[in-house]
């Protein structure tokens, strides 16, 4: 039989005889990365969805009520032919109430006693790729005198990419406790796989076997955990997100949950590979300090 042969029968037979012991450790690794993995997912999601916003930056203009419809449509015709403008669009108040009454339920009634005139007519832009950049350039053309007010919704863009800033540096102290725990959990179960087979261990050193030759089906373990935790959390990963985007669909009707996708392969990839890394890591920290205790 060959070297490698061996290994491979060694921590085939010693996943077998302490199956429990690994799956603890397999569940303890797949917790720790669902738990990374649902951050990564929430964290991707905004950063594309804001990403899109501030691309795509749409300028609201509410007309004052005194101004006729007439004019309005030339206002907008005018600002359909601004090279910067990539799109204009007229909202009438009826199309506005329109549009607010089937996406918030029982506000029709708060409407009607309110009266006609609660919500202006506008001018819903979108500005070139070029204009993007300096929105306040075009915003400042605008005449005051015929609109109430102009939203870009800029400001709103940038406290939330402050507030993703933060997200991001809880998320990293969080990757770090949450991985810190997953590797002193797991390296101790290994370990108590490793003291299960001392009395192998030790016999293996006194016929002068090497180190490489005790340590590697321990590390093979430990590979097979990682990969294997990895995997499960993939998969509660996509569980999670199948959940989650049919109850936002349920509960919110504005189409946010639409744009909510899974994470891409290279970032599932990137899951697994660090549960393999964890694994490894587990089992080299318990087999190293086995043996250095046993010297």
């Amino acid at each position: 039989m060959s070297h490698s042969a061996h290994v491979l029968r060694r921590a085939a037979r010693s996943i077998w005889e302490n199956l429990y012991l690994h799956s603890v450790s397999v569940g303890v690794i797949a917790s720790a990365l669902l738990l990374v993995g649902v951050f990564l997912s929430v964290q991707f999601n905004l950063n594309r969805m804001v990403t899109d916003w501030t691309r795509d930056v749409h300028v609201s203009a509410y007309f004052l009520p005194d101004v006729p419809e007439q004019r309005r449509f030339a206002i907008r015709e005018r600002l359909a032919k601004d090279p910067r403008v990539a799109k204009v669009v007229y909202v009438s108040e009826e199309e506005a109430q329109d549009w607010l009454i089937a996406r918030v339920e029982g506000v029709s009634t708060a409407l009607a006693e309110l009266g006609p005139g609660v919500l202006p007519a506008s001018v819903e832009i979108t500005l070139v790729d070029g204009a993007v950049a300096a929105p306040n350039s075009f915003v400042d053309l605008l005449p005051a005198d015929e609109f109430s007010d102009v939203d870009m919704g800029q400001d709103w863009v940038a406290r939330f990419n402050e507030f993703l800033r933060t997200l991001q540096l809880l998320g990293a102290l969080l990757g770090v406790i949450i991985t810190a725990t997953a590797l002193f959990v797991v390296s101790n179960t290994v370990n108590l796989v490793i003291y299960s087979r001392r009395d192998e261990v030790e016999i293996e050193k006194l016929v002068g076997a090497s180190t490489s030759f005790i340590i590697a089906p321990f590390l093979i373990e430990g590979a097979i955990q990682g990969v294997a935790g990895g995997v499960l959390a993939v998969g509660g990963l996509w569980s999670v997100h199948a959940v989650l985007v049919h109850r936002l669909q349920n509960s919110i009707q504005i189409g946010v949950a639409n744009e909510m996708v899974f994470l891409p392969p290279t970032w599932i990839g990137l899951l697994v590979a660090a549960g393999l890394v964890l694994g490894l890591g587990a089992s080299t920290l318990s087999v190293t300090r086995f043996l250095s205790r046993a010297a």
